[in-house]
């Protein structure tokens, strides 16, 4: 005979296995529910996930999307002949000199820090007090390539430029001395007549100068001859330290240049990592220099629906949605496809030339996502054509190298 405890502990177990198993039944089907609206947008989704109704007759195989699309996990889908891409990212090119880092190339002290101010011709304006004119730096700030923007301390490799220039000195000099080989000439001309006076006397006269005497002469002979040789030797060798030591001023010309902190590249300063009077060491970053003329976007197609070469050299169109303004469209051109599949997708780049709004700011900022259309059903663009450039897209040139 059961006791009351018993007969509750079993009411109460099956009580939570029928919770367990209505639960199970709700969470598979919130689940279908959630993948067949990922990959079907177009169907209207219901106010919850409880109003999804699931036959009982039905098992799991029976929920199915009813709209196919291309890429459910990335959104990407077919309109119009074209592929769009939605959220697609802005970013800067790499390797085609739109972005600069400026590092410390030694240790030292950060004296400078300002944009170098030039006269008409390209000169550096000079103050009254000898020293070059600047303007703070600050982000923003429109630079040209090759413009001064600072300089590390150089004073030590100033000084060993001096002792460089000291060493070249002493070496031409000695490269331009040739004395030595005209004493040695000299010197063999004396042994040589010596030598053949002592031999010439010896013929006339046998047994006049003995034969050690004659051997010794002869021996001074070549001596002094062996020694036009070495003073020859010396003085190539001379020569060759004159090139050594203009090496040695030239890599001390290379050192202090190298302390200027010079823009590799137009654009505008995007950040200071530095301030004048700090102490850097070798690596250090101090400034990043950007363009935004041109950029790039980085997107994705699926890789069980389109190959490499489908998208390859294609027109793109990139919509850009900014917040209070109308939705515009730039047009690229798609300049590589990865062909390395990362999670199912392609990714691919595309060059777009960027152009400014009304108030002067680029439309396309970096980092920043955008709808991309693809033009599959377009004739690719020839491989040695690039996007179009912000100068013919009718972007003012002053917007090349404009503050944000």
């Amino acid at each position: 005979m059961k006791t009351r405890f018993e007969r509750k502990t079993r009411l109460t177990v099956a009580a939570i296995l029928t919770l367990t198993a209505a639960s199970n039944v709700a969470i598979w089907a919130n689940d279908d529910l959630e993948r067949a609206l990922m990959e079907s947008p177009n169907v209207p989704a219901t106010s919850s996930a409880t109003s999804f109704q699931v036959p009982a007759s039905l098992g799991r195989e029976s929920v199915a999307p009813t709209v196919a699309n291309v890429g459910a996990a990335s959104g990407v889908y077919e309109k119009d002949g074209r592929v769009v891409v939605p959220n697609a990212t802005v970013v800067i090119p790499k390797g085609e000199g739109y972005e600069a880092l400026i590092s410390a190339n030694g240790q030292g002290l950060l004296v400078e820090l300002g944009l170098c101010e030039r006269d008409e011709s390209g000169a550096l304006v000079v103050g009254e007090d000898g020293t070059t004119k600047r303007r703070p730096l600050l982000r923003g700030t429109q630079v040209r390539k090759g413009d001064v923007l600072g300089k590390q301390k150089d004073a030590e490799l100033v000084e060993q430029k001096i002792v460089a220039e000291q060493e070249l000195l002493v070496s031409e000099k000695e490269a331009a001395k040739e004395l030595e080989v005209e004493v040695a000439v000299a010197a063999a001309q004396v042994a040589q007549a010596s030598y053949k006076r002592a031999d010439s006397l010896n013929k006339t006269m046998p047994g006049s100068i003995s034969p050690e005497e004659i051997q010794e002469k002869y021996y001074e002979y070549v001596r002094s001859m062996k020694a036009i040789d070495k003073a020859k030797f010396d003085l190539e060798v001379n020569q060759e330290k004159v090139k050594v030591a203009k090496a040695r001023v030239n890599a001390a010309d290379v050192a202090i240049e190298d302390r200027k902190l010079v823009a590799p590249i137009d654009g505008i300063i995007d950040d200071v990592m530095q301030n004048e009077g700090q102490w850097l060491r070798e690596g250090d970053e101090i400034l990043k220099i950007v363009r935004y003329d041109k950029v790039q976007i980085n997107g994705s197609i699926p890789a069980d629906r389109y190959a490499p070469e489908t998208i390859a050299d294609k027109k793109v169109v990139v919509e850009v949605k900014r917040p209070g303004g109308q939705p515009q469209k730039l047009e690229g051109k798609v300049v590589y496809v990865r062909q390395t599949v990362e999670s199912g997708h392609y990714y691919f780049y595309a060059d777009v030339a960027n152009q400014k709004n009304a108030a002067g700011y680029w439309l396309l900022n970096p980092g920043a996502l955008v709808t991309v259309e693809v033009c599959v059903d377009e004739p690719a663009v020839a491989p040695n054509a690039s996007a179009p450039t912000a100068a013919s897209a009718n972007v003012p040139k002053s917007s090349l190298t404009g503050s944000l």
